[in-house]
């Protein structure tokens, strides 16, 4: 049993409410201790955020057991499914809460067509990164597909 929801952070952009549909991403499902999002800027097709929801927790070292082994199995649970609906050669799996203090986690997929493929996923060169917007319906089908396979895919 998670630990009940502190007060969100008003600082933090990743703290509830969070929409379920922003410029940023779209929501693919809520799992048992975070939120899956499929980003909607698409630098490597099927990149997603998975976001934990339990309470304001800058890093895994905040978070007490019974969360963190909720947290991992939802990371599991989003990377089986993700790797199931977009086929990849490879996952990265990024947590990047040097921007934003929230725990949260970037699942990558990778494949050899990669521009970027044997180097880091990330750049500040952003003419190599290749951002791309998904179309609306794309985006919504792909969001759609993933929840398919979150629903197959139980922990």
């Amino acid at each position: 049993m998670l630990p009940a929801m502190s007060e969100p952070d008003p600082a933090c952009p990743l703290c509830a409410p969070r929409p379920d549909d922003s410029p940023h991403w779209l929501k693919v499902a809520a799992l048992e201790a975070s939120t899956l999002y499929l980003d909607r800027n698409q630098t490597y097709r099927g990149h997603c955020q998975l976001v934990f929801d339990g309470r304001h927790a800058e890093g895994l070292e905040h978070l007490g057991a019974d969360e963190y082994e909720a947290l991992m199995r939802d990371l599991r649970r989003s990377a089986r499914a993700i790797a199931a609906v977009i086929q990849p050669d490879r996952m990265n799996y990024c947590s990047l809460g040097n921007v934003v203090p929230h725990v949260h986690w970037h699942l990558v997929p990778r494949y050899r067509a990669d521009p970027r493929w044997g180097m880091p996923i990330y750049t500040t060169d952003l003419a190599q990164m290749r951002v791309t917007r998904l179309e609306e319906p794309a985006l919504r089908q792909l969001a759609a597909t993933l929840q398919k396979a979150l629903l197959e895919e139980k922990a």
